[in-house]
């Protein structure tokens, strides 16, 4: 329970349990699958995620860090499952420009209120490639989102196409059931994140082309590019 529900009289207490209970948070990911009904009802709740702890906090200046290692001058950068814009407005620290691409429209609604300098649009992340058709970016992140989604491999297909890099970040106890999409070409794993005891694998794609420029961009043993 957090400080904010045990400040609460007995009766707003009972009526925000009511709350937590129709808005679906008690869940386990898994059991959001493709019912983004369930994950527009959880912003019933303001924050639900807890995003605001020191924990999510510390947490999001980790993200931030491995940004600017992998893309230290980045423009263009989309986040997948933006939720209320509460990591888009750090995200704004390290790229110039964040787009939030987030299914649930109350969510989009208060992220538009929060951070007015970032753009929000409200769509499935299967539909990124089609909603975002035309328009590319350096980075895009996927941070926590993925085990909610049905069709994982298909929405990172779709974000091929619109950056040359994708960032996804998975709690490590759920890693497990997203793992296998991250053994294929182009995919590398990064140094986990870890906070407050608790720890994130960090995976990375990098377009082909990229990949190669990379590659020859590295010194050699002696010294030489």
């Amino acid at each position: 329970m957090t400080r904010r529900a045990r400040s609460l009289s007995p009766l707003a207490r009972l009526a925000r349990l009511w709350t937590v209970f129709r808005s679906g948070r008690w869940l386990e990911a898994g059991q959001y699958r493709a019912n983004y009904r369930r994950m527009d009802r959880i912003y019933l709740l303001e924050d639900p995620w807890n995003l605001t702890s020191p924990r999510e906090k510390a947490r999001f200046s980790l993200v931030n860090a491995t940004i600017s290692s992998v893309a230290p001058d980045c423009g263009m950068l989309l986040e997948l499952g933006s939720g209320e814009g509460i990591q888009t407005a750090i995200l704004l620290d390290v790229a110039r420009q964040v787009t939030g691409l987030e299914v649930s429209s109350v969510a989009v609604e208060r992220a538009r209120a929060s951070v007015p300098c970032a753009e929000f649009i409200t769509g499935r992340a299967e539909d990124a490639a089609s909603l975002l058709a035309g328009r590319r970016f350096d980075l895009i992140t996927a941070c926590e989102i993925l085990y909610y989604a049905q069709d994982v491999e298909g929405i990172l297909a779709g974000l091929r196409s619109l950056a040359p890099m994708i960032l996804v970040i998975n709690y490590e106890r759920r890693a497990h059931l997203l793992a296998h999409h991250f053994m294929r070409s182009g995919w590398v794993r990064l140094d986990d994140l870890a906070s407050h005891g608790m720890r994130w694998h960090c995976h990375l794609w990098r377009a082909p082309a990229l990949s190669v420029r990379r590659e020859l961009s590295e010194p050699t043993p002696g010294g030489r590019t």
